[in-house]
């Protein structure tokens, strides 16, 4: 019984429904006219055409709800006491009550909602309000723990090994324990005192040699004295002392017999002394002798010894990236020795990522976090004293090199405490300022050397030149394999793989998509606002013109006319003849079809 009903409410529906379309898009339903020269005008109609379609829209709202609460699985007895058994029982505003839990319940794709709405009993439904909590618990756990990986663990490092054609084998700075030429102090008349006066320009460590202390203690003592005779000595020579001490040292040419390996060189200062920055080449083959060869001889005839100079027999090696800045890379090579120094290279590529790494992405050419931070620690000194260093490698006031007496007097006391120590705050800011370059190249070294020459080929070699091969230093630098290790920052999870991975688990536990949340949030706003802001849905309808009231009309004596001969047959006798024999007076039928088009509602 109950499925006849549906099935006749639907093709009463859908008849109306059909009829409702095609008059408001202007057609005219095919329609039949009943023609009698005896029959009277039928009375007008009771309801309007905007009244049926109103009672249209009621049905079809009544019949909506009915088929979704039987698609949803719901019982028999509970669709029939909700149903609407009367049409007429619903309100003619019935297209401004709220609808948006329904369109929330019929289109979201969250998975359990619709249970939960359309349950039959409280029981089934508290359960499925548990499962669809137990699952957003789940969603939210799993998106909580991808956002803290990607919080915590933004970038990951990459280690691999890269084969090569060739490589270029470092820059070599060469460092003899020494500063300044014997020989010109003595063609100048520089005494003993006045030349370790002129060693104390230059910052050095604390030597453990109690003689050395000593002496440094006398010659400290003197310094006002010896202030004057160096400014007497420049005077006489007309010279600033920045001219004096770079003629005062020794040059490449005393270092290296090959002429070519000085005429591509840079020269820098450092607390040794002048040191040789030599550009190395490309090495092509892996393997020993197929990398670069450095023959040193140290003039050691030449050298003037200092109070606060290292005491050793060698030259300090320092590699260094081809084009970049220094680091705190050092090695000692004795001399009278053949040293071999095998390299592995390792590239860094790094990210700067604060807090948790952070690093120099864009350095200048020469860029050295080492002479970084010298600069900075020695930044507010050289300002105070209106001069810098001797051994500073980029010097403030390089026209004003502190001598001796500014460095003891000015310098000293306004970079360390009174224990001796830089402040921690400032060390602190140098260091946070100076940072490790981004991209970089680190050299594993392992070095192994023999001493030269050998006791049995004295009677191979003169007596004057094994004497001087005896002063002499050979290294030879080179890849044993042509490739090296690339360790570089990656980042661990993208944007795209983010939201990937929390959409799969909103997906996984929820069934939900983006869509999804827009419609609770799209709906569940709208049913607020309707419910508490008093917010309807009010339709305008827009204005009728003179035509479209006389479509109007024109509609209504046509729907008049249909409906005449059935509402006639009812109300009025049959008529009859003039002669009064109760003949039924022939009818003609015709049909007409009408092609003329309305404007729409």
């Amino acid at each position: 019984m109950l499925e006849k009903q549906a099935r006749s409410t639907i093709r009463r529906t859908r008849f109306d429904e059909a009829s409702c379309v095609m008059y408001m898009n202007g057609n005219r339903p095919e329609t039949t006219v009943v023609r009698s020269h005896s029959l009277t005008q039928s009375q007008s109609l009771s309801d309007s055409a905007e009244s049926a379609i109103r009672k249209l829209k009621k049905e079809n709202h009544c019949l909506k709800k009915t088929l979704s609460r039987r698609w949803s699985g719901r019982s028999r007895t509970s669709t029939r006491s909700h149903e609407p058994t009367d049409v007429s029982s619903l309100s003619d505003s019935s297209d401004d009550n709220d609808d948006s839990l329904y369109l929330l319940r019929e289109t979201s794709t969250l998975h359990g909602l619709r249970d939960v709405m359309l349950s039959s009993s409280g029981r089934l439904r508290m359960v499925w309000v548990l499962i669809v909590i137990s699952a957003l618990f789940m969603t939210f756990q799993g998106c909580y723990q991808i956002m803290d990986e990607y919080s915590m663990r933004r970038i990951v490092v990459s280690y691999f090994i890269q084969e090569a054609d060739s490589i270029w084998v470092p820059d070599v700075v060469v460092c003899p324990y020494n500063r300044f030429n014997r020989s010109f102090f003595e063609a100048n008349n520089v005494s003993f005192e006045l030349a370790q006066f002129l060693e104390l320009s230059f910052p050095s460590i604390e030597l453990p040699f109690e003689n050395l202390l000593l002496k440094t203690e006398e010659i400290i003592k003197k310094i006002d004295t010896l202030d004057f005779q160096l400014e007497a000595l420049l005077n006489q020579k007309n010279m600033s002392y920045v001219q004096f001490l770079r003629n005062a040292s020794l040059n490449c040419e005393a270092f290296f017999q090959d002429e070519s390996r000085c005429a591509n060189i840079t020269e820098m200062m450092t607390s040794a002394g002048k040191c040789f920055r030599l550009a190395g080449v490309k090495q092509e083959a892996s393997g020993f002798g197929n990398g670069d060869r450095y023959i040193i001889d140290l003039p050691e005839e030449y050298y003037n010894p200092g109070i606060n100079q290292m005491i050793n027999s060698g030259v300090i090696i320092k590699l260094a990236e081809r084009g970049q800045g220094i680091d705190n890379d050092l090695t000692f090579l004795p001399a009278g020795v053949h040293a071999i120094m095998p390299l592995l290279g390792t590239q860094f590529e790094f990210m700067n990522d604060p807090p948790r790494y952070e690093c120099e992405e864009d350095p200048h050419r020469n860029y050295s976090r080492v002479h970084c931070y010298e600069d900075c620690l020695t930044s507010d000194a050289q300002k105070f004293c209106q001069c810098s260093p001797a051994a500073a490698h980029n010097p403030g006031h390089p026209d004003r090199i502190c001598t001796a007496t500014l460095l003891y007097h000015c310098f000293f006391p306004n970079l360390f405490t009174d224990d001796g120590k830089v402040p921690k705050a400032k060390v602190d800011a140098c260091k946070k300022k100076c940072k490790a370059p981004c991209h970089a190249w680190n050299y594993n070294k392992q070095i192994s050397y023999s001493n030269i020459p050998s006791e049995s080929s004295r009677a191979l070699i003169p007596k004057e030149e094994y004497n001087k091969m005896k002063r002499r230093i050979i290294l030879d630098i080179y890849y044993s394999q042509l490739d090296y290790t690339i360790i570089k920052h990656v980042i661990a999870m993208p944007l795209s793989s983010l939201i990937a991975q929390i959409g799969g688990q909103f997906s996984l536990w929820a069934g939900g998509s983006l869509i999804s949340l827009c419609q609770i949030v799209i709906y569940s706003v709208r049913y607020v606002l309707h419910k508490f802001c008093g917010l309807k849905s009010q339709k305008k309808r827009p204005r009728e013109t003179r035509e479209d009231q006389e479509a109007r009309h024109r509609r209504e004596r046509r729907r008049q006319r249909r409906e005449s001969p059935s509402s006639n047959s009812r109300s009025t006798p049959k008529p009859h003849n003039g002669n009064g024999n109760g003949k039924i007076v022939n009818m003609e039928m015709v049909t007409t079809r009408t092609t003329e088009t309305t404007p729409p509602i």
